[in-house]
């Protein structure tokens, strides 16, 4: 299923200027997976680290959020939880 949803990535879209990214203003979380062969993992963390973002990394391939789905929720609740702390 994983393959066969996939469709080819429009390259124009990299070429399209930020004007506002979100995590220049509000706080950032990245899970990064250590055994993703998709993408360079210095690249990965520099994006991270440049996004300000807390990191949480785990022994997994790409598709983390499938084989790892409770460190994926685990981050994505305390995302959540800081979010609502702060708005209180």
């Amino acid at each position: 299923f994983l393959r066969d949803s996939q469709v080819p990535i429009n390259m124009s879209v990299f070429a399209t200027p930020v004007t506002a990214a979100a995590w220049r203003e509000r706080p950032s979380w990245a899970v990064i997976a250590t055994d993703d062969k998709s993408f360079d993992q210095a690249m990965l963390m520099h994006m991270a680290r440049r996004a300000g973002a807390a990191i949480t990394t785990v022994a997994a391939s790409h598709a983390l959020y499938i084989t790892r789905s409770s460190v994926v929720a685990g981050v994505i609740r305390e995302a959540a939880d800081k979010a609502l702390v702060d708005h209180r």
